[in-house]
């Protein structure tokens, strides 16, 4: 009778186990398919933060530079560009960032995604290269 007992709760938890990771399964494919049919509207609010982050650290940090034509040196390329991502996660706040988090599956991908749009804006100032275009057409 005892082992009958034991052999019966073995079993039980056996099928709580199974069915929890089954239904966690479950709830992650939602999960993603959620996000997935909501890509768009992540990625316009990103885009949103992301722009006001870079305007901010530009006019604070970058339009010094861009106005003499000049590029910033890597020392502080690597701060200003770490500000920015300090800027984007506090814009965003917490619940979002772990939102953005999942998204892109870790947050070395979400920071990688976060550089990059820095890197590209940086690239594509148009006040540097206006001015660069003033400085070589005075020479």
């Amino acid at each position: 009778m005892l082992t009958s007992i034991i052999i019966l709760c073995i079993f039980f938890i056996i099928i709580i186990i199974l069915g929890g990771s089954f239904a966690l399964s479950i709830y992650r494919y939602i999960k993603r398919l959620f996000y997935i049919k909501n890509f768009t509207n992540y990625i316009s609010v990103l885009d949103y933060h992301m722009d006001k982050a870079y305007d901010m650290v530009h006019k604070d940090k970058i339009l010094a530079f861009s106005l003499d034509a000049y590029r910033i040196p890597d020392d502080q390329y690597e701060s200003i560009s770490q500000d920015f991502v300090r800027l984007v996660r506090k814009y965003i706040g917490p619940t979002l960032l772990n939102e953005f988090i999942q998204l892109y599956g870790d947050e070395d991908s979400f920071l990688f995604i976060l550089l990059d749009y820095f890197s590209k804006r940086y690239e594509d100032d148009e006040i540097r290269k206006t001015a660069m275009d003033n400085l070589t057409q005075e020479e």
